[in-house]
């Protein structure tokens, strides 16, 4: 049973590309907000190609609760964790994907690069990442937010299982020494294999403890919801990861009287200076040429026919197409 899906990006995107259209962007930010989108979008892809994995087996079962997209904090820390699966024994699968669209190699020491753009680059060991999640989720469940299915009036431990979910076609090598968590990184499609081997590997007596921490349908559906409520979604604020600024405000346009002759010609206001000068007059006459241009813009004319003399007082040439 599906208790939360994934929420998306699609309002950090939305908010990055809205970024983009800003007058006052320099071109190094905006190379590095649109690397941003990039990564953020191949995230997703991956995510997305696990949760079809998991739901497509585990989401019809009452015997499993599956939880996307699930952000908890606790005395501090916090864990973002993709994929979590909840079984009937208590058994719990958290899931960290990861997409490496060309591939991912792994160090005999256990260090990690990835492959972007055919070049090598090293990455932090997602083994290690969650591995913390762990820590915060197995806290978090020993706190007083969360009650824990019983037997007898005990509360039930659960056991918790660390996997790394590479995406479907990208390429891993592996070491040939034997790195510790090294078994735990597989594709996303080979989860339910590897969670029904674990299965099939307990011995006798292990199932037999196991049975005794078996709980009903309702009871984990309960427990499971216990845990979607501790979501904490995190809002960003995108230029202010940028270092940019409040967006600076378009300059006023007058507005065009539709019923103004053809012929109209451009007016004057009165309009406060920005930064005027040490003694200059904070309001000045200025032309405008709002009227003129929208006006023939209405009208449809391809060229200027103004009677002003020059270019520069009209801001159009007579050659200028609208």
């Amino acid at each position: 049973m599906i208790i939360k899906r994934a929420r998306g990006q699609s309002q950090d995107i939305q908010a990055l590309q809205n970024l983009l259209k800003r007058p006052d962007l320099a071109s190094r930010l905006s190379n590095e907000i649109e690397s941003e989108i990039r990564a953020i979008r191949a995230g997703e892809a991956g995510e997305r190609e696990a949760a079809y994995e998991i739901d497509f087996h585990h989401g019809p079962s009452r015997y499993w609760a599956v939880i996307h997209d699930l952000r908890l904090e606790h005395e501090g820390r916090v864990a973002q964790i993709d994929h979590l699966l909840i079984g009937r024994f208590l058994d719990i699968w958290v899931c960290e994907t990861k997409h490496f669209a060309e591939g991912v190699s792994i160090h005999e020491h256990g260090e990690f690069t990835g492959f972007f753009n055919r070049r090598p680059q090293a990455i932090a060991s997602p083994i290690e990442q969650n591995r913390k999640h762990l820590l915060v989720l197995d806290k978090l469940l020993r706190s007083d937010k969360v009650s824990l299915p019983t037997r007898l009036g005990i509360p039930l431990r659960p056991q918790f299982h660390s996997v790394i979910l590479i995406s479907q076609k990208a390429r891993i090598t592996r070491p040939k020494a034997k790195v510790d968590g090294i078994d735990t990184i597989l594709k996303s499609d080979q989860l339910r294999t590897l969670i029904e081997r674990k299965i099939d590997e307990e011995s006798f007596g292990s199932s037999l403890v196991s049975v005794g921490k078996l709980i009903s349908s309702d009871a984990l559906e309960a427990f499971a919801m216990q845990v979607a409520r501790l979501h904490r979604p995190l809002r960003r604020d995108w230029a202010a990861r940028f270092a940019l600024g409040p967006e600076p405000e378009a300059a006023p346009i007058a507005e065009v009287d539709p019923h103004l002759p053809l012929d109209a010609k451009p007016s004057t206001a009165k309009t406060a200076m920005v930064n005027p000068k040490p003694g200059q007059d904070e309001s000045v006459e200025v032309e405008r040429l709002t009227i003129h241009v929208q006006t023939r813009r209405r009208h449809g004319l391809s060229e200027c026919r103004c009677d002003l003399k020059t270019s520069e007082r009209c801001g159009i040439s007579r050659s200028s197409r609208w």
